[in-house]
């Protein structure tokens, strides 16, 4: 069980290595390599490496000024 969290900035999340799972309201995607998602950080979301498997990221946050 992971806890989703919420926050005013956006995020942008691009799978370099591995299977990424992203919860994101109701709502739960399965990213693979090469994949990316582009999403609104004030819904509750939680972004974790499948199953326990490794994976690298790159996340990139824009925080409003």
């Amino acid at each position: 069980d992971f806890v989703l969290s919420s926050h005013e900035e956006e995020e942008f999340i691009y799978v370099m290595e591995g299977t990424m799972e992203i919860s994101y309201g109701q709502s739960s995607y399965l990213l693979h390599e090469g994949d990316s998602i582009y999403y609104d950080s004030i819904v509750p979301h939680h972004v974790h490496a499948y199953q326990g498997q490794e994976a690298k990221i790159l996340a990139v946050v824009y925080t409003p000024i």
